[in-house]
């Protein structure tokens, strides 16, 4: 803890706060109040006043201790060779009308706008388990909600990370939080992630930092060129027209039908930009549904993996 600079001059230690803090969120108390009056007094003869002041410092690096933390337990109880970095992100709704870091996002899961918190998380993905390493709060620009009190520091590592969560996109996040973990020598073959992070921008930085990148792809407008003699330029739908529809091969042991091709994906993001070329391997799956005698347009997912070997 001191090394991310964590202190107090007086009371209970910052480690036993910190513990207690911890405990208030694996318990999953709906505030601190309430783990006060129902739980605390079973750990600690620590007040709740403590655990405040400690949320509301600025000073603190929490993603420093947090980052630290991971290391020692991948240390520890770790020692794959394979692994793999995934990112995610979530959306907590709230209501709040005074709460700051609020604004509209879309929520995925229930296919709609809410008003909450999105939350990016980065992990580090093992043949033993999942650590989360990082994470961003991001704020969209649409309805967001403002401070209701200015920072007493606006130099300080709280005010810094709010501002990121404004001004910074999704991808420069990323790119950040895997840089970070890399500087904490937290290393990885692999980088996993759903669609909405399959853009061309993480793929290039993925690339460039020499990570096989394997990811949901979606359906959309996005050419790919042919290895074949015509290099004809295909969108994913197209390329299983083509190339897909009526070759499926069943995945042994498992109720799947799938048909890879090697394709290239220019990585270039618009047209002022020189050709960046990259070969990937598209994997086209479906599930098997016998009840339905012959699949729909809209039956199978596009996997991509930067290793056209794999």
């Amino acid at each position: 803890m001191k090394q991310a600079r964590f202190s107090k001059r007086s009371g209970s230690p910052v480690s036993d706060v910190v513990y207690l803090l911890l405990l208030w969120v694996w318990l999953k108390a709906d505030s601190i109040a309430m783990f006060s009056r129902e739980s605390l007094q079973s750990f600690s003869i620590t007040k709740r006043d403590a655990l405040y002041d400690l949320l509301n410092r600025e000073d603190l690096d929490w993603r420093k201790l947090h980052l630290q933390t991971a290391k020692t337990v991948i240390s520890m109880t770790d020692h794959s060779t394979i692994r793999a970095y995934v990112v995610d992100d979530s959306v907590k709704t709230r209501r709040g009308k005074t709460m700051p870091g609020i604004s509209s996002h879309f929520d995925h899961l229930n296919g709609r706008c809410v008003m909450g918190q999105q939350i990016l998380t980065l992990g580090l993905a093992t043949e033993k388990q999942f650590i989360p390493l990082d994470s961003e709060l991001y704020i969209s620009r649409v309805k967001a909600q403002p401070l209701t009190k200015a920072f007493a520091d606006g130099r300080s590592i709280v005010a810094k990370r709010y501002r990121d969560a404004q001004s910074m996109s999704k991808p420069e996040m990323i790119h950040r939080m895997i840089k970070r973990a890399a500087r904490s020598d937290i290393h990885a073959q692999y980088f996993l992630a759903d669609s909405w992070f399959a853009s061309k921008s993480i793929l290039a930085f993925m690339d460039a930092q020499s990570l096989v990148s394997i990811v949901r792809m979606k359906k959309n407008k996005t050419r790919y060129r042919t290895m074949d003699n015509t290099s004809a330029l295909a969108t994913a739908a197209e390329l299983y027209q083509h190339h897909i529809k009526g070759q499926w091969q069943k995945i042994k042991g498992r109720p799947y039908q799938s048909k890879a091709i090697t394709v290239e994906l220019n990585l270039a993001k618009s047209i002022k930009e020189p050709d960046h070329w990259i070969k990937v391997k598209l994997l086209f799956v479906r599930g098997v549904n016998e009840e339905k005698q012959r699949a729909g347009k809209h039956d199978w997912a596009l996997f991509l993996s930067t290793d056209t070997h794999l």
